[in-house]
């Protein structure tokens, strides 16, 4: 099962940058490495991305047989509500969001 878990300061991040944006969404995606984030263009300061263990193509030499591996063969996109960040930051206490997607599910979970 992969998941990613997100600092607060990443979640912070990414709800300004989707804010700025005026997206009520973000998204997770596998094409070129496997990530989640929101993106106005193809440039990074056009991106918030936060990539899965072993698939950020800048830095992973085997992020495409990784995302494979991981996600399967192929590409997909999946948006989901920005409120389910924005519910996690609610709570002063919430250190990190966990984030796991299995073949049916996305799961969305804040730690202390």
């Amino acid at each position: 099962m992969p998941q990613i878990t997100l600092s607060r300061s990443n979640v912070e991040s990414l709800v300004s940058f989707c804010e700025a944006a005026k997206s009520n969404s973000f998204f997770i995606a596998k094409d070129h490495g496997a990530y989640v984030g929101f993106s106005r263009g193809p440039t990074p300061d056009k991106q918030c991305l936060f990539y899965f263990k072993g698939c950020d193509p800048a830095k992973d030499a085997d992020f495409y047989d990784n995302a494979r591996r991981s996600f399967g063969g192929d590409d997909f996109g999946e948006r989901l509500p920005l409120v389910d960040l924005r519910k996690a930051l609610e709570r002063p206490a919430t250190k990190t969001v966990r984030i796991t997607v299995t073949p049916r599910t996305i799961r969305l979970e804040a730690f202390c």
